[in-house]
């Protein structure tokens, strides 16, 4: 009789425990979930405060933000941009940047955040600015070098102009007269001067508000007499093809390059004919160029001339457009 009685007080207690139990296990759950997502959060950094842009010139843009608060951990800012703007990545510490390289007169959108070393990211500010017109001309202008001298080329090569634009273009002049188009390159070769022939050049830059430096001072060269021992023209260009390039009258045009018993390859004239018509000139390069046919056969003509004016038998091949 006692151990029933016994049983039933047990069985009596553990029925008043159970819901107790499963209230606590609940209010556990719950607190689990509300503080590990408070920990989450705690964990991320904290978006970049007051995010403005502090100076702008023609080709530059200065950001900066406040500091970030002492109890947010480590991490670092990632700053990056739209249009060509470079990004960067920055420590905890810094609190302004600037962005260089850029165009003028153009509208830029620039964007931060903070990412810590475990992949956690803050939230990203933004903000938008233009910059300045260029209203400068460069300060100084280029000095032209002479690199080689052929019968019926000069190659050049120039320091850079003085200027705040990081975009300069070049452009080469012969006796006075623009002979190159305004060209970002620091070096070029002269083509299709006569042998034996004195010329000065000259050279200026142009920024990107379209000022022109001053001119480089003079250089006299004069290009060689025609190689009296060169009686071999280049090699036929070799493998010549073509091919529809836009389904109607466009072609690609392209070869193999010649070799030559005096002169390498860079300086090998290719001249291209469509249908006995001349369309183009290249110089060492076999292509792939763009030409224009008829509907029909065409035939294409290559021919390589070397810089004592020999030339090649022509390279030939037909293509139909339908």
């Amino acid at each position: 009789m006692f151990r029933i009685n016994e049983v039933r007080k047990n069985n009596r207690a553990r029925i008043l425990v159970s819901p107790f139990a499963t209230q606590v296990a609940a209010t556990a759950v719950l607190l689990m979930m509300v503080l590990g997502s408070s920990t989450a959060s705690a964990r991320r950094p904290p978006t970049p405060d007051n995010f403005r842009v502090t100076a702008t010139t023609a080709y530059t843009v200065t950001v900066a933000w406040n500091p970030a608060p002492n109890n947010s951990g480590n991490f670092n800012y990632h700053l990056s941009g739209a249009y060509g703007v470079t990004p960067a990545i920055l420590p905890k510490t810094a609190t302004s940047h600037t962005f260089t390289r850029l165009h003028s007169g153009n509208q830029y959108w620039l964007a931060i955040y903070a990412k810590d070393a475990n992949g956690n990211t803050s939230g990203t500010a933004h903000t938008t600015t233009r910059t300045l017109l260029d209203t400068t001309p460069p300060s100084t202008g280029p000095v032209i070098t002479v690199t080689e001298v052929g019968s019926n080329y000069v190659s050049v090569s120039l320091t850079p102009a003085q200027d705040d634009c990081p975009f300069l273009s070049y452009q080469v002049s012969v006796n006075g007269d623009p002979y190159t188009a305004p060209s970002p390159n620091l070096s070029t070769i002269l083509r299709f001067l006569q042998p034996n022939t004195t010329y000065t050049l000259t050279a200026r830059g142009r920024d990107e508000g379209h000022f022109w430096s001053p001119f480089s001072a003079p250089v006299t060269v004069t290009t060689l007499p025609p190689n009296p021992n060169d009686h071999t023209p280049p090699t036929t260009p070799a493998n010549l093809s073509a091919y529809s390039l836009d389904g109607a009258t466009e072609m690609q045009i392209q070869w193999a390059q010649s070799t030559d018993d005096f002169d390498a390859q860079p300086n090998i004239r290719y001249d291209v004919y469509v249908n006995g018509v001349f369309q183009d000139v290249l110089f060492g390069s076999g292509g792939p160029i763009p030409e224009y046919g008829v509907f029909g056969e065409n035939t294409i003509e290559v021919i390589a001339t070397d810089t004592a004016g020999n030339a090649s038998p022509p390279a030939t091949t037909t293509l139909f457009l339908p």
